[in-house]
């Protein structure tokens, strides 16, 4: 049975490559917002968490990469506290270094 109910992702990422950086980032915009240089929010379905997850796995890795995925309750995202200016997304560049 497939999930029908979004919860709130934080998803964190860092890795050595600046490929792998870029590629995790591409794929993450297409799920969430970025609102830190690597730190994504993303609102996932059961179903597009699992895709992600492989999608994920299947782009870093695992020796030299990180990668988190919290999943937030809804009672958590009601207490969400933000300090400082929203970023929006086009706004961020990963810079080739």
């Amino acid at each position: 049975m497939r999930s029908f109910q979004e919860s709130l992702w934080i998803i964190a990422y860092d890795s050595p490559s600046n490929s792998r950086r870029r590629k995790v980032a591409h794929l993450l915009e297409g799920y969430g917002v970025r609102v830190q240089w690597s730190v994504f929010e993303c609102r996932l379905r059961g179903d597009e968490a699992r895709v992600l997850e492989h999608r994920l796995r299947r782009l870093i890795r695992l020796d030299e990469d990180s990668v988190r995925l919290w999943p937030l309750p809804e009672s958590s995202c009601a207490r969400i506290l933000q300090l400082g200016r929203s970023t929006p997304t086009n706004e961020w560049h990963d810079p080739i270094v």
